[in-house]
C-alpha cells in the first residue's frame, strides 16, 4: 500500500472561531487547505473512521470554469496519492463515491482497481442527465459515472433505497380500510356520480354499507389514476381482511422438470372443504412450506375449490429495492445556487448528491468525506439529510483556497476564492433551513471552519 506522499511533518489545522456557524455547538468541518496536506493531518484523528468519501475532483476536460480544470498528463498524478489517502481514512465498511465524465472514467477506474482493489468493486452508477453536449462531433454524451468502490466489499452494507410509492399505496389501503361499514356509494358509481353530476334523489336507493370488496374496487381505482407507478407497484392491488396491501402470485412448480410426489398434496377450500387444483408439475414449496402459508394466512383460495390457490406477497415486507445502475436526473442547481448568491458553475445536484449520501451511509454519527468540496454541496446534503431524517451525519470538507476565474460570475459576485463560495453556501443554507423550521433535538446545523497551518 503506497504511503500518503507530502510534508514530513504535517500541517495543524487551526479553527478559526469568527468564520465558524454555532462552532461551540457542531461536529461538521470545513477545512481550507491543500487537500492532501490536510488528509496528511486528519489521519491521527480520523484514519480509519470515514464512512463516506464523496468526492467530484476536476475532470481534466481543458476548460476553464469557476476554477481550472486543465491538467493534461498531470491529473493521474494528482489524483493517485489523494485516492490513497482516502483508502487510509475509510472505516473497513466505507465506501468512495466518485463522480467523473468521459475524459477519465477509464484511468479513474483503473487506479481504483489498483489502489481499492478490483474485488471491491460496488459498480459504476450512469448519471443520465437527459442532455446530451451540443459541441460534441462524435458521439453526444448526455451522461456520467458516478464509480463506487468500497474498502472492504463483504463488510460493506446492503446498497438499498425505498421504493417510491409504496408509503403512499399503504397510506391509501389504510384510509379506505376505515370505511369499513360506511354507508356509501360503490365505487365505480361514487366515480360516475362525480363525473356527470348525478342528481341525489337516483342515488340515494343505492347507497350501502361499504364492504372489503368495495374498498378493492376503490383501491383499483385509484392505482389506475396513479400514472407513475410502475407496473410492478401496480401489481399490488389487492386489499386483504386485515387491511395488508398484495399481490396473489402463481405457486407452480418453477421449471419443466416435475416435482417431487410429496409437491401434489391438494389444499382443501377453506369453505368448500374440497380439493382445489394441483399445479400440472407440482408446487413450487414442500408440504411443511404450505402448512405454514396457510397458517400464516399467505394463500388466497377463489370462490370455491375449482380454482387453483395462490400465494400472498405483502406489500409491506418488500418496502426497499436494490439501487439501480441507471440515475435519471436532469435537474440543476443553478437556481438554487444564484438564491444563495453562490454562482458556482456546474455544480452537482442537490437531488443526486442527498441521495448517493442516503445510499452509502448507514448509521447516525457515519462521517462523510469531501476533500473537493468546491460549492459544498456534499455539505448541503449532509444537512438536508439531517433534517428530513434525522440522520445524524458528519461531514469534514476540505477545499483550498483556490482563486476563482477571471471575469467569472463569482468574481462579479464578489468572490476571491473558492472556499469562500463553500463557506457563503453553507452559512445561507444553514440560515435558510433556521427560517423555515427549528432544528430538531440533537440536529446539527452549524460548522467549524479551520485552517492548515504549516
Amino acid at each position: 500500500m503506497s504511503s500518503i506522499s507530502g510534508p514530513e511533518v504535517p500541517g495543524v489545522l487551526c479553527e478559526q472561531p469568527a468564520r465558524s456557524v454555532r462552532g461551540a455547538h457542531t461536529e461538521h468541518r470545513l477545512i481550507e487547505g491543500d487537500n492532501l496536506a490536510v488528509m496528511a493531518a486528519l489521519m491521527p484523528d480520523l484514519g480509519g473512521t470515514i464512512k463516506l468519501v464523496y468526492i467530484d475532483p476536476p475532470y481534466n476536460t481543458g476548460k476553464n470554469f469557476t476554477y481550472g480544470d486543465k491538467m493534461g498528463e498531470g491529473w493521474s498524478e494528482m489524483m493517485h496519492p489523494r485516492l490513497v489517502a482516502a483508502h487510509q481514512l475509510l472505516r473497513e465498511d466505507g465506501a468512495i463515491v466518485i463522480h467523473i465524465d468521459e475524459h477519465e472514467v477509464a484511468q479513474l477506474t483503473l487506479m481504483l482497481d489498483e489502489i481499492f482493489g478490483r474485488e471491491n468493486r460496488l459498480g459504476t452508477i450512469v448519471w443520465d442527465k437527459g442532455n446530451p453536449k451540443g459541441d460534441a462531433k462524435a458521439i453526444a454524451v448526455q451522461h456520467e459515472s458516478i464509480v463506487c468502490f468500497a474498502k472492504d466489499k463483504s463488510q460493506f452494507h446492503p446498497l438499498q433505497q425505498d421504493k417510491p410509492n409504496v408509503e403512499a399505496m399503504l397510506d391509501k389501503a389504510a384510509a379506505l380500510m376505515k370505511t369499513m361499514g360506511r354507508v356509501m356509494l360503490p365505487p365505480d358509481l361514487a366515480q360516475a356520480a362525480s363525473r356527470y353530476r348525478l342528481p341525489e334523489f337516483a342515488l340515494g336507493p343505492h347507497r350501502r354499507a361499504r364492504t372489503l370488496g368495495d374498498i378493492n374496487k376503490a383501491f383499483g381505482h385509484w392505482l389506475k389514476t396513479q400514472r407513475s407507478f410502475r407496473p410492478g407497484e401496480r401489481a399490488y392491488a389487492k386489499i386483504d381482511t386485515n387491511g395488508a396491501v398484495f399481490q396473489a402470485v402463481s405457486m407452480a412448480w418453477p421449471n419443466k422438470k416435475k416435482a417431487p410426489d410429496s409437491y401434489f398434496i391438494p389444499l382443501k377450500h377453506p369453505t368448500t372443504g374440497r380439493a382445489c387444483p394441483v399445479p400440472q408439475r407440482g408446487w413450487r414449496n414442500p408440504p411443511a412450506t404450505m402448512d405454514r402459508l396457510l397458517a400464516e394466512n399467505r394463500i388466497v383460495f377463489g370462490a370455491d375449490e375449482t380454482t387453483q390457490p395462490r400465494r400472498k406477497y405483502f406489500l409491506s415486507e418488500v418496502r426497499t429495492e436494490g439501487v439501480p445502475s441507471i440515475l435519471r436526473d436532469g435537474s440543476s442547481d443553478d437556481r438554487r445556487l444564484a438564491k444563495l448568491g453562490v454562482p458556482f458553475d456546474h455544480p452537482k445536484p442537490l437531488s443526486v448528491a442527498t441521495r448517493i449520501v442516503r445510499w452509502f451511509t448507514h448509521q447516525s454519527t457515519d462521517i462523510v468525506l469531501d476533500f473537493f468540496a468546491g460549492s459544498g454541496t456534499t455539505g448541503h446534503a449532509v444537512l438536508a439529510e439531517n433534517r428530513t431524517r434525522r440522520a445524524g451525519l458528519r461531514f469534514v470538507l476540505i477545499q483550498r483556497a483556490e482563486v476563482v476565474g477571471e471575469k467569472s460570475a463569482a468574481q462579479r459576485a464578489g468572490f476571491q476564492t473558492v472556499i469562500e463560495m463553500t463557506h457563503a453556501r453553507l452559512s445561507r443554507a444553514i440560515a435558510q433551513m433556521d427560517t423555515e423550521a427549528e432544528p430538531c433535538p440533537n440536529e446539527d446545523r452549524g460548522f467549524i471552519v479551520e485552517r492548515l497551518q504549516s
